[in-house]
């Protein structure tokens, strides 16, 4: 048995076909058939049967099973791959998203730097994303460690969370807007107004769905974007409205925050996540104890 008879034997899952799987590897295909049978020997089982033509096929309920075995297999060897590669080469893969990384990342590289003379920044390569690409990211073994945006301190089965802030969402309005001599507000009073948003990627979104409900409301969104200033630049201009955590800096002095008043409300909290089965280098420890020293 070898591990390109998982490979084989998921793709023949996904296209229950012999020779579309050996056309996508490039491989014979009595080279499937034997992956096959190997698979079936070690495990004693019949995983699949063929129907009268090559092309039918049917999955055992064994079949259905190892298929999830395999999945979960091939992920931990390719979180294998990298983390030996990363290891090899001395870099340090992060995540982060653009909010975090504004906020942290400077102070992490200085204290990381105070508690290691030898700590160079340039071993360290930063994945910027979303909260939720993020967190898929790391569970594929793409990065090592990441900062992470969540509305609640649920864990994953396969990373370690570790929450170190949590803040308030705020409205980040421009001073042109009507509203803006309020000094706090309540989300219904924002039905009227376009919405700017950060995209899916971002936990914010699912803080604005959570608000507009409670409020009974559905947001008119003029446009959503993974680009913090560009939105910034948008609520300047008094094209919209955004939700954002409170720990973000208006970028320009044409741009106030108002405090939402609403008694239930979602907050923002901030973590470090890493897989469970990853051993953290020095730096990444370092990362994780300055990090626990902003709670």
């Amino acid at each position: 048995m070898q591990l390109e008879d998982f490979k084989y034997f998921n793709e023949l899952y996904i296209k229950k076909s012999f020779t579309k799987v050996a056309q996508y590897y490039g491989v014979s295909q009595p080279s499937i058939s034997s992956a096959l049978k190997r698979l079936e020997n070690f495990f004693g089982m019949k995983l699949v049967i063929r129907g009268t033509a090559q092309s039918q096929l049917t999955f055992t309920p064994a079949g259905e099973q190892l298929y999830q075995h395999a999945i979960a297999l091939l992920t931990e060897v390719s979180s294998a791959q990298h983390e030996l590669n990363h290891l090899k080469t001395h870099m340090t893969t992060i995540g982060l998203p653009p909010i975090l990384k504004g906020a942290y990342f400077a102070k992490i590289a200085v204290a990381t730097k105070q508690f290691d003379q030898q700590f160079n920044i340039n071993n360290m390569s930063i994945y910027e994303s979303g909260s939720n690409n993020l967190k898929k990211a790391l569970i594929d073994g793409d990065i090592d460690i990441a900062l992470l945006g969540s509305l609640n301190q649920s864990q994953e089965k396969d990373l370690l969370i570790m929450p170190f802030i949590q803040s308030n969402f705020c409205v980040y309005i421009s001073k042109k807007n009507d509203l803006a001599q309020k000094k706090e507000i309540f989300f219904s009073e924002l039905k009227e107004q376009q919405f700017v948003s950060l995209d899916s990627s971002f936990i914010h979104n699912q803080a604005i769905r959570e608000m507009s409900s409670q409020a009974g409301f559905r947001p008119n969104y003029f446009m959503k974007t993974n680009d913090i200033n560009f939105l910034m630049n948008l609520v300047g201009e008094n094209l919209g409205v955004a939700i954002l955590t409170n720990i973000v800096k208006p970028t320009s002095s044409d741009i106030i925050v108002l405090p939402l008043l609403d008694k239930v409300q979602p907050s923002f909290i901030g973590s470090v996540a890493f897989r469970k089965n990853h051993v953290l280098t020095k730096e990444e420890e370092m990362l994780v104890e300055t990090l626990s020293q902003e709670t």
